[in-house]
């Protein structure tokens, strides 16, 4: 009866084992056929999402904002999202110069222009421009473009031009540490003070 009872056990196993080897066999071949899919899908190309499928736009923010760069904002966003979205306007951003509820689109660059750049560009535009660089209000990158004058000199004019006012003459530059008549007479026929 032992030997019958062993055989009856052993016998039981071998059951359990197949079925367990068999419950196995069927849980693999069910998770090899999604890798079959899913290589064969990997093998084409994917598709590249629109702006309209994704319900997103991705712009560019530059210029005078705090933090330039790319910035994801939902489609239909207004021009002052994406500003706000890099940090809001720099310092001498000029705040009026663009639309902020223009509707942005899908790479779109948006340029925020200082105050010096919107009047260059304003005065261009009206046909106003000289060519003359205004002392009265030009920013250090304009003033490096006159002869002779570097940024610590173009520091040195701006500097004097907030302690002391606006240049009544060009001729006051020369009142600047660091710009005497050598200096000035370079630059004479480039700049002018308006007002």
């Amino acid at each position: 009866m032992n030997n019958r009872k062993i055989i009856k056990i052993a016998a039981g196993l071998c059951l359990c084992a197949a079925g367990v080897l068999f419950i196995h066999a069927k849980t693999g071949i069910d998770k090899e056929e999604p890798l079959l899919i899913e290589n064969a899908s990997a093998a084409q190309p994917p598709l590249e999402s629109s702006a309209e499928e994704t319900g997103d736009i991705i712009v560019h923010v530059c210029g005078a904002v705090i933090a330039p760069g790319t910035y994801k904002l939902p489609a239909g966003s207004r021009l002052g999202e994406a500003i706000d979205a890099a940090g809001g306007f720099g310092k001498d951003a000029d705040r009026d110069y663009l639309n902020l509820a223009t509707v942005l689109s899908d790479s779109q660059q948006i340029r925020v222009p200082t105050y010096i750049e919107a009047q260059s560009a304003l005065a261009q535009s009206r046909g106003l421009w000289d060519g003359l660089v205004d002392i009265n209000t030009a920013d250090p990158e304009t003033l490096m473009t006159l002869s002779g004058i570097g940024k610590a000199r173009a520091e040195a004019i701006i500097s004097y031009r907030e302690e002391h006012g606006r240049f009544s003459s060009i001729e006051d530059i020369m009142l600047v540490p660091g710009i005497k008549e050598a200096a000035f007479s370079k630059i004479k026929d480039k700049i002018k003070v308006d007002g």
